[in-house]
């Protein structure tokens, strides 16, 4: 679902104030928080209460769920590097065709990366690099210098930083540092993107932010890594997110 402009920014605005809400009610949940004392804050809880009362606004289930997410993903967006593009992705038609490997030196001199219509995390498939680019994704303003691909996700083991159909801007290169997110190439089981976890001479540890997906581990090898993710463009409503499948 795509959202407008004002949509988003009114769900913004509720997602802020939800996540107020439920921070004040979880420090009052701790005998020593100093809420208890504080005559500032109880009194705007006060108003809170009464005027979430007298405007029958409920807390419904499915909502919270989606504060919490969101709150989650921004807290897991963070620690791991990953900036959060605004609106939706920004594409144009390239002047050249051809596979990725064939545009990508025109698409870095122009500041735009080649989009793969391949989906990461969707199983064993041909190489990126063979993908036929049909779309550059321009660039935003801030960004290190290097070449980049953009990416789709697919799968759930991402959940809740990456949802099913977000796209993932991708730095191009075999470095990787601890707690940052990479895509990667694992045996038989084609691209996934995952966050490094331990890092040795002959292995890197990969893992899931949803915690039903075990551990992947993979060799050092040249190929192995695409790049690092450092940026994502995420087009899911906080209510809907976690009712799509991930990987």
């Amino acid at each position: 679902m795509v959202m407008s402009e004002r949509a988003r920014r009114l769900e913004e605005a509720w997602v802020a104030a939800q996540l107020v809400r439920l921070a004040a009610h979880a420090g009052l949940r701790r005998a020593a928080s100093p809420f208890h004392t504080d005559a500032r804050f109880l009194a705007w809880l006060d108003a809170d209460l009464q005027g979430r009362a007298h405007a029958g606004e409920g807390w419904p289930a499915e909502r919270v769920e989606g504060v919490a997410e969101a709150l989650r993903a921004r807290v897991a967006a963070v620690r791991l590097r990953v900036r959060s593009g605004e609106g939706a992705v920004r594409e144009q038609a390239p002047p050249v065709r051809g596979t990725v490997a064939q545009t990508l030196d025109d698409a870095d001199a122009a500041r735009c990366a080649p989009r793969l219509r391949q989906a990461i995390a969707a199983g064993a498939g041909r190489e990126l690099w063979d993908d036929d680019c049909e779309s550059w994704v321009k660039l935003p303003p801030g960004l290190p210098t290097g070449r980049f691909v953009a990416l789709t996700v697919a799968g759930e083991s991402m959940q809740p930083l990456f949802h099913p159909g977000d796209v993932v801007l991708v730095k191009l290169g075999e470095a990787v540092t601890r707690d940052t997110v990479v895509v990667a190439r694992v045996p038989d089981g084609g691209y996934v993107v995952k966050r490094v976890g331990q890092v040795t001479r002959g292995r890197l540890e990969l893992h899931s932010l949803n915690a039903a997906f075990p551990p992947v581990t993979v060799m050092r090898e040249p190929g192995v890594v695409v790049g690092t993710v450092v940026m994502r463009w995420c087009e899911h409503a906080p209510a809907e997110r976690g009712r799509s499948g991930v990987s």
